[in-house]
């Protein structure tokens, strides 16, 4: 598909020990088709070969290619800004250099930005998540957006508030005006593409003139691995309470963040969960909430059963088997009757993935 070759676009990536992945990533922006482009990458201190590989690659790559090799920061926010900062495309889309474009999205989102000089962004509300070896996994589910027709700026902006999430960043296309003139990410903050998002749908509250587009396409392929940010539940505590403190003071704590909390101190130690309420006054304000003061009692009352379950009564699950222990000595076992297995939907690549 031949685009019109109008706006430049600037593709800036953030990689950290991402040498396996880096080249899928590169190469998926050259199978766009798009003439117009330049890449920056900022890579964080890498402790692999990714500095390396990238200059390698650059010697025939097709596009202007800018590397910033840094020392290590694990700030997510003020790393995009360096490459903000590089970036001279009219247009201006986000990935980790783990994660990998879907070519035929991006053309689509790239055309209706070329052709819409108003439009402020396009974004999807779909990922496609695959795993190390690039197969799909489709037992995820979308974001809560993605069942909203023509969402305004205000539902997008209130999704924010009570779901954390109305679009995925990667694979967006935001015009670089609207990036420049909202000051980039706050780098004074954990949080990154929620407080990049929100800072977008405030300066569009302030330009109604501008539209945007949400799609239903997934424009990126979004790489499942165990180093994954999202995984650590308590840096994700962290930033929403700091961008529900900036962002909406006056609102009260939603029930997402309530029920992160329940989780965590669920599964956590007190003198590991405790600290999170000591962030400011909004992690303060959390201990006012009484499904969270259930919790913390039933979780006191837990690890009084455990001299119980260690000494007199102790049951373990292995498998379909448990086994359990009276007193301390006396054991034995049952197995639970074998189930039938659930066939298994079938995984395709993501390259042949429709």
């Amino acid at each position: 598909m031949n685009l019109p070759q109008t706006n430049l676009i600037t593709f800036c990536c953030l990689g950290y020990n991402h040498s396996k992945f880096l080249k899928e990533c590169l190469d998926s922006i050259v199978n766009i088709g798009y003439e117009n482009v330049e890449v920056v990458v900022v890579d964080d201190g890498s402790k692999d070969n990714s500095v390396e590989l990238l200059e390698e690659i650059k010697k025939d790559f097709p596009y202007p290619l800018e590397i910033i090799a840094q020392a290590n920061t694990g700030k997510i926010g003020w790393n995009i800004n360096n490459a903000i900062r590089k970036a001279k495309g009219q247009l201006i889309s986000f990935t980790s250099l783990d994660d990998t474009f879907n070519a035929d999205a991006m053309r689509t989102e790239i055309n209706e930005m070329n052709a819409n000089p108003d439009m402020g962004f396009i974004a999807s509300t779909k990922a496609i998540f695959i795993d190390d070896k690039g197969m799909v996994d489709t037992s995820r589910l979308d974001l809560v957006s993605h069942e909203l027709n023509n969402p305004t700026i205000d539902d997008l902006l209130e999704l924010e508030y009570r779901e954390f999430g109305a679009f995925y960043i990667q694979g967006s296309v935001i015009r670089k005006d609207i990036i420049n003139a909202i000051g980039g990410y706050d780098e004074d903050m954990i949080g990154d593409d929620i407080i990049l998002r929100t800072k977008i749908f405030k300066y569009m509250q302030r330009h109604p003139e501008l539209t945007f587009k949400v799609i239903k396409e997934g424009n990126v392929f979004y790489r499942m691995h165990e180093t994954n940010i999202h995984k650590n539940l308590t840096r994700q505590i962290e930033t929403v309470i700091e961008y529900l403190d900036r962002y909406w003071p006056e609102r009260p704590n939603p029930e997402i963040l309530i029920n992160w909390m329940n989780y965590t101190i669920g599964k956590q130690s007190f003198e590991e969960y405790m600290p999170l309420f000591a962030i400011n006054e909004r992690a303060a304000s959390l201990l006012k909430e009484q499904r969270i003061q259930q919790k913390i009692k039933s979780n006191i009352i837990k690890n009084e059963t455990t001299f119980f379950q260690r000494f007199i009564f102790n049951k373990r699950k292995k498998q379909r088997k448990t086994r359990v222990t009276l007193l301390g000595f006396i054991k034995f076992s049952y197995q639970r009757a074998k189930k039938e297995k659930r066939k298994q939907q079938q995984s395709v690549h993501y390259t042949q993935y429709k």
